[in-house]
């Protein structure tokens, strides 16, 4: 089966990314994503050993590991990890062609903003949905 290879980058293109074999986008609607966004999140899950990052990385985490990656420079938010896993996920806007990946699920439902509606037509969960994402 052949891989299907992605690139990203930030706004000023000191940090960017090669990829393997994305998910379809998880949409995040938990407070913490939305706070670090300004609306939801919207991200592609790889497992670490398909992903290289290229330039520098500011970490942070915002709870016991769960961290979010920003260029140093320019700030933009490339990538979110839990330390716990063997995924790292990149957000959705940096990838430079997205190769119809489509919406896979919105996950935190329940946190949503009041001021927009999801599709109803996508999948919902509330929290994770299930123990394990990477099986949806």
């Amino acid at each position: 089966m052949k891989k299907i290879f992605y690139k990203g980058s930030c706004v000023c293109g000191k940090t960017s990314y090669e990829a393997y074999d994305l998910k379809d986008v998880s949409i995040c609607h938990c407070e913490q994503c939305r706070n670090m966004t300004g609306h939801h999140m919207a991200a592609c899950q790889a497992e670490r050993n398909n992903i290289k990052i290229i330039g520098p990385v500011k970490w942070f985490y915002t709870h016991e590991n769960s961290r979010h990656g920003f260029c140093e420079n320019c700030g933009s938010q490339l990538f979110w990890q839990n330390d716990n896993r063997p995924t790292i996920s990149v957000t959705a806007g940096s990838l430079n062609d997205s190769k119809k990946l489509t919406i896979r699920h919105n996950i935190f439902i329940e946190e949503k903003g009041s001021y927009y509606e999801i599709n109803q037509h996508e999948k919902q969960h509330l929290g994770y949905g299930n123990n394990n994402i990477a099986d949806d």
